[in-house]
């Protein structure tokens, strides 16, 4: 059979027909794809950007909403807050989106705070699909709650303190610190409770010094140079008269019986009367620090872990200290703090004694407002009583208003606000370690576990040449529990920043992170 070429065109051409038709099919329907992928991922990107402003309404009103449960509201109230909160931002959006109420929970251990809802959009393009809404669920656990903190102000109130009128700066800063932790309108629930405790040569002890030292009773016999040993050899006992029941200390007088020939060796002639704390400008509650195994902790006051009992010292021997010729002032100018016998260097202390943890805001201020200062820096022992002050292992000393939280307490924070203006460089003669390396290792025991201490510093005017550690840091910068704790002032206004600055943010820890 012949196949004509008409035949051929003809075939030819109703090919091109049929093929145009399916082309311009199958590009119709590869349009329509397209444009419903690009409906789809449209109006997927609104939904979603939607979602992210319901997300941050809710975490916004979930904050509130602890807010508003540190102020004592309570579920009812609470979830009020979070829904009209949250209500009010989602209604903002626009869009035709609608939502569900919000559902909140409150866990009674953690105290967190749970919200959720779902909520539907409406779609713009994917309508053609039949897809005429895009639905979500948003939900929220707050890592905010009800928190409790313990904080501790350590004051250093040496005798710098009182040059470019520093103490009465601290004063003004420590007061509004006190107003930003113990706002007016804070509810009297004892989550933020503050002690207070200042240092300089010692620490006074206050009313506590019976309980946080150990005493022996002498008998009027006992001469002053076998209580010195017994004082020295016990960590600083309270030595009390058998016949008096005061409290005295060592202090030697007397006759030179070698004529012309006075020395520690010749034969004297003692004076058996006591000098009393009583009878004496030296307060009787001043402490050091305590020696042994326990000096770095802040294990309980007790066998092996009593605090000392400060004592003025008293040389005779000119190889005491290498430094008096005690024998000589006895014998020809009377000894004295102010010839060189006599020296109550670590039995000073400023009358400062300490306050336990309460949330008495006037208390707190008129007791910051009395601070005078006078005397040397151990900074150590600022730290020491700082920690005791917030230590569960102390409450047996505290007033049962002031034990402070056990360290393993839900939601329970320790925090301590070191400040100084200076070096610390003083120290008791027993001690076997200077200021700063006591410093360092309390710092270093107290911000490790169980006590998990929050530690801030904050250093008013400190000469750039205070000592350093090893690797160049000022023991400000050491004990702080990271570098953005440990803070500078140079000025009265700086400090005052500073101490508003630390404040809001434990007050913030009561937010749990």
């Amino acid at each position: 059979m012949k196949t004509r070429m008409s035949d051929i065109r003809g075939l030819s051409g109703q090919w091109h027909e049929d093929a145009g038709g399916n082309i311009s099919v199958l590009m119709a329907l590869i349009v329509v794809a397209v444009l419903s992928l690009a409906g789809v991922a449209i109006d997927l990107r609104f939904t979603i950007s939607q979602k992210e402003k319901v997300q941050y309404a809710l975490d916004s009103a979930v904050l509130a909403g602890a807010l508003e449960r540190q102020k004592g509201a309570g579920l009812t109230d609470v979830t009020a807050e979070v829904q009209s909160y949250a209500g009010a931002l989602i209604a903002m959006q626009g869009g035709g989106m609608t939502c569900t109420d919000i559902a909140v929970t409150m866990d009674d251990v953690s105290e967190d705070i749970s919200a959720k809802l779902t909520c539907s959009q409406p779609t713009f393009v994917s309508q053609i699909m039949g897809q005429d809404h895009l639905s979500f669920a948003v939900s929220s656990t707050s890592t905010y709650s009800v928190g409790k903190v313990d904080v501790a102000f350590v004051f250093d109130v040496s005798g710098s303190m009182n040059s470019y009128n520093r103490l009465s700066l601290l004063k003004t800063a420590a007061n509004a610190a006190f107003d930003t932790l113990l706002p007016d309108d804070m509810p009297d629930d004892k989550t933020i409770r503050i002690a207070i405790t200042t240092y300089n040569n010692a620490v006074n002890a206050g009313s506590y010094i019976s309980s946080v030292t150990d005493g022996v009773t002498l008998p009027a016999d006992v001469s002053n140079l076998a209580a010195s040993a017994t004082y020295n050899t016990n960590n600083g006992k309270r030595m009390y008269d058998t016949a008096t029941g005061k409290r005295f200390f060592y202090y030697q007088t007397g006759t030179c019986l070698d004529y012309g020939s006075c020395d520690q060796y010749s034969n004297w002639d003692w004076d058996p009367a006591r000098r009393y704390y009583s009878d004496v400008s030296v307060p009787s509650s001043c402490v050091y620090e305590r020696t042994g195994t326990q000096a770095a902790t802040d294990a309980a006051p007790g066998s092996l872990a009593w605090i000392g009992a400060a004592n003025p010292e008293w040389y005779f021997s000119y190889s005491d200290r290498n430094k008096y010729r005690g024998w000589q002032e006895v014998a020809y100018g009377g000894a004295n703090n102010n010839t060189g016998a006599f020296d109550n260097n670590y039995a000073t202390c400023r009358e400062s004694g300490p306050v336990p943890l309460t949330d008495d805001k006037a208390a707190l201020k008129a007791h910051v407002n009395s601070l005078t200062a006078g005397g040397g820096t151990a900074g150590h022992l600022g730290i020491a009583w700082g920690w005791y002050l917030i230590s569960p292992n102390w409450d047996s000393i505290w007033p049962a208003a002031s034990k402070p939280w056990d360290y393993d307490e839900v939601n329970a924070t320790k925090a301590i606000i070191l400040m100084t203006d200076g070096d610390f460089n003083f120290q008791h003669d027993s001690a076997t370690k200077s200021s700063f390396q006591q410093s360092m290792d309390l710092c270093d025991k107290m911000k490790a576990s169980p006590s998990k201490v929050t530690v801030y510093t904050v250093g008013f005017q400190v000469p750039s040449n205070v000592q350093k550690t090893s690797d160049g840091k000022t023991i400000l910068e050491y004990c702080a529990t990271s570098p953005a704790f440990a803070y500078s002032a140079a000025d009265g206004d700086q400090l005052l920043q500073v101490y508003k600055e630390i404040a809001q943010s434990i007050a913030d820890l009561r937010i749990k992170q």
